[in-house]
C-alpha cells in the first residue's frame, strides 16, 4: 500500500504494510484528502519523516468484528478525533476535555495514502455531496467550534484574522449567527480568498499592515485568530472593553510567542480562549452544513492534484495565490 511521507528532503513515496483490523476499527479507501496548514509548516526542529494527511473522506472498505453501526462500501469522512464516550470527563458532560481520545493519530496511519485504519467512532456518513467537498468536514468542524467558543450574537462586531479554509467557513458561520459587522484582515493579494470573504458576509479587507492603524467605526468585540500566536498581542489591541479572542493557529519559534499587554488585558477584561478541536465534536453538523449547502464546500476546493502529485499541490497551496483548498485524489 503506497503512502506519503514529509521529511526534510520533501515528500518520498513508500510501500507501507497494513494490519489486521481490532474489533472498533475501519479499514478506508481514502478517496479524497485536503491539505492543511499544518501539513506545510511542520516543525522546523522535527528531522524525522513522518506520514501527513488528516482531512479524509473515503469508502469503507473492511469493519472491525465490533462494528455494527457501519457498512462496508459506505461513504464517510473521518473526524481527526474523538472523545471516547467512557472515561471521567466524558460521563460528566466534559466530552470536550476527552482523556482518552480515539484517533488514527494515535498510530499515525494518516491520509495521503490510498488506504487507512481508523477508530470506527471517528466515522461520519455522508451522502449527495462529493468526497472534495466531503473533506472539508474536519476543517468545517474546527470552524464550528472557534465560533460556537466566540459566543456571537446579534450584537457582535467581529474581526477575522487570517482567511484561510477554517476562517473563511467561520466568516460564513459568524454572518449566520447575525454578526453586526464582520472585518477581514487577510492580504489582498490572495484575492480569490478575499472575494470568497466578501461574499460570504465581510463587510470590509484589511491588509495585515494596515491592522492596528484601521479605523473600524465601531468597537471590536469579537476576534477570532487562525494565524499563527504572535497575531494575538495585535488582537488584544483592537478588542474593545470586554472582548472575547479566540485563536486556533500555530507557530514555531518566534511565532509560537504571545506577547500582550497585561495590565491593559486585565484593564479591559479581555478573554482569550483557545479552540482546540481535539476531540472533534461536530462532525455530523457540518456534514449536514455540507449537504445543505449552508456552507458552499465547492467555491473553496480550488485545485485538485493526484496522490503522485502530492509534492506539486502542497507547492500549490503554499505559494499559488489563487489557492484557497487544494484536495488531493489517493
Amino acid at each position: 500500500m503506497k503512502a506519503a511521507f514529509k521529511g526534510p528532503g520533501g515528500i518520498k513515496f513508500k510501500d507501507v504494510g497494513t494490519r489486521p483490523l481490532k474489533p472498533d476499527e475501519i479499514r478506508l479507501k481514502v478517496d479524497v484528502c485536503g491539505i492543511c496548514g499544518t501539513d506545510l509548516h511542520c516543525d522546523p526542529n522535527n528531522k524525522s519523516e513522518s506520514r501527513i494527511g488528516h482531512e479524509m473522506a473515503g469508502t469503507i472498505k473492511e469493519l472491525g468484528s465490533a462494528v455494527k453501526n457501519l457498512a462496508v462500501g459506505q461513504k464517510v469522512a473521518l473526524d481527526s478525533s474523538s472523545a471516547c464516550g467512557h472515561c471521567s470527563q466524558c460521563k460528566n458532560g466534559l466530552q470536550e476535555l476527552c482523556t482518552n481520545v480515539q484517533s488514527f493519530f494515535n498510530y499515525m496511519d494518516l491520509g495521503f495514502a490510498e488506504e487507512v485504519i481508523a477508530p470506527a467512532i471517528s466515522a461520519v456518513p455522508y451522502k449527495g455531496i462529493s468526497d472534495a467537498v466531503a473533506s472539508l468536514q474536519e476543517p468545517l468542524g474546527v470552524s464550528i467550534d472557534m465560533v460556537r467558543l466566540t459566543d456571537i450574537d446579534l450584537n457582535s462586531n467581529v474581526l477575522l484574522i487570517g482567511a484561510g479554509p477554517i476562517g473563511l467557513m467561520a466568516v460564513a458561520l459568524a454572518k449566520r449567527q447575525g454578526a453586526r459587522k464582520i472585518f477581514v484582515c487577510q492580504r489582498k493579494r490572495r484575492k480569490a480568498r478575499c472575494q470568497i470573504a466578501l461574499d460570504w458576509g465581510a463587510d470590509a479587507i484589511i491588509d495585515p499592515e494596515e491592522l492596528e492603524k484601521y479605523d473600524f467605526g465601531c468597537k471590536i468585540d469579537r476576534i477570532m485568530v487562525t494565524s499563527s500566536p504572535d497575531t494575538i498581542g495585535a488582537a488584544a489591541k483592537i478588542a474593545c472593553k470586554g472582548g472575547i479572542i479566540t485563536f486556533i493557529g500555530l507557530g514555531f519559534g518566534e511565532k509560537e510567542k504571545i506577547t500582550l499587554e497585561g495590565n491593559s488585558f486585565h484593564f479591559k477584561k479581555l478573554q482569550l480562549r483557545a479552540s482546540f478541536a481535539s476531540p472533534a465534536m461536530f462532525g455530523p453538523m457540518a456534514i449536514e452544513y455540507l449537504e445543505h449547502g449552508i456552507i458552499d464546500g465547492k467555491r473553496l476546493v480550488s485545485h485538485t492534484y493526484p496522490l503522485s502529485e502530492l509534492a506539486k499541490g502542497m507547492e500549490t497551496a503554499m505559494n499559488d495565490l489563487d489557492a484557497v483548498k487544494v484536495v488531493v485524489n489517493c
